[in-house]
């Protein structure tokens, strides 16, 4: 009988042991999440399910993933929060417009259904947009999600199924012998024997990587989120600048989500959260009442920081560990990993059941290239 522990009980790692249990329900599956489960990055995201403005290696796997979002609450029998409302990304120039029909080029070959879009067409897409917004892209299929409620109906999912979901242990190591996984050991020294190892592990990655002599170029960074207090319901999109630094959301309840990479603080990478930077709030709610005019109304309400692992290049790291047979990664999705986690625990039950991993999803998102 294979046993699998999972390292990380976060939204890939979690998909993994639900898909896992669901493939096979005489694999073993066990998963260590050192807090609790969304605690890190995956509880602390905007939670956007797009497709629109990725790289090239990821346009094939977003694809997949956006294909399975509007029936992830009948598999995983609980409720993501997952709606699908459209993406728009503004352009506040002709230059900015300019790059916006590049990207409508390069994208829609590859199967992403993006549209541009003039300013009116805009507005009238996202009432509130600011007379500066001058045009974009659309893109029907993006949409967005609950954070904490996705995590958590994976989690309740995978136990359904028989998942063991440990929170409150830490994997301290990876025990290899003979040039395959032998099992992990425990922050308390407990030793778990298992057939392969699946590190979904976020920021602390590299960490465990590097104790078995493994290169990661892994770098934890502090992504802020800042939620205001509730407006009126209004049906928009989730809108996006292409100049960056916005991710905009509108919650059922009426507040708004706005996010876009601003960086918080680091003070201790052995919890789970950061600590939010005034001058990012300030930045980030100036910038998005730029774009959209009804935030004039709105004060910020909280705010938060998760860690996420970045690579040099932003994209995942996704696949197999060459020389430790049983090892497997997904890691270093550089703060746009939410949205793909559906497929991406399909491609690690594949892999650890030695079945057809998909490689024309992934195949630029090899570990090999770091």
């Amino acid at each position: 009988m294979t046993s699998v522990v999972v390292i990380g009980g976060g939204l890939v790692g979690l998909s993994a042991a639900w898909q896992l249990r669901r493939a096979d329900p005489a694999v073993r599956v066990t998963v260590f999440e050192r807090a609790q489960v969304g605690a890190g990055a995956s509880g602390a995201s905007a939670a956007g399910v797009r497709a629109m403005g990725r790289d090239p290696a990821e346009r094939a796997l977003a694809l997949a993933s956006l294909a399975r979002w509007p029936d992830l609450d009948r598999e995983l029998e609980g409720s993501t929060g997952y709606r699908r409302v459209g993406g728009l990304r503004v352009a506040e120039n002709a230059a900015e417009q300019a790059l916006a029909e590049a990207e409508v080029a390069a994208q829609r070959p590859d199967g992403v259904p993006v549209v541009l879009v003039d300013g009116d067409e805009a507005r009238s897409i996202a009432p509130g947009l600011s007379a500066a917004v001058v045009g974009g892209i659309h893109c029907r299929i993006d949409g967005q999600a609950d954070a904490l409620a996705t995590v958590r109906a994976f989690a309740v999912a995978a136990r359904r199924l028989g998942a063991v979901v440990h929170e409150g242990i830490a994997v301290a190591s990876i025990i290899a012998e003979a040039g395959r996984v032998a099992g992990v050991t425990l922050r308390d020294g407990t030793r778990v024997s298992c057939d392969v190892a699946v590190v979904a592990a976020g920021a602390w990655t590299a960490t465990l990587l590097a104790r078995l002599g493994l290169p990661a170029m892994l770098t934890a960074r502090g992504l802020q989120m800042v939620l205001t207090d509730p407006g009126p319901p209004t049906p928009m999109p989730v809108v996006g600048r292409m100049g960056g630094q916005l991710s905009l959301k509108q919650l059922p309840g009426g507040a708004y989500l706005i996010g876009g990479g601003w960086p918080g603080a680091i003070s201790d990478e052995s919890v789970n959260r950061g600590r939010v930077l005034d001058e990012s709030v300030k930045g980030s709610l100036a910038l998005a009442r730029s774009v959209y005019t009804p935030l004039e109304h709105r004060s910020v309400a909280q705010g938060w920081v998760g860690l996420e692992a970045f690579t040099p290049d932003g994209l995942p790291i996704l696949g197999r560990i060459a020389g430790v047979e049983g090892l497997l990664v997904a890691a270093g999705f550089s703060g746009h990993g939410f949205a793909v986690a559906p497929t991406v625990g399909d491609i690690l039950t594949r892999l650890a059941l030695d079945r057809d991993p998909l490689p024309h999803l992934w195949k630029g998102l090899h570990v090999e290239r770091m």
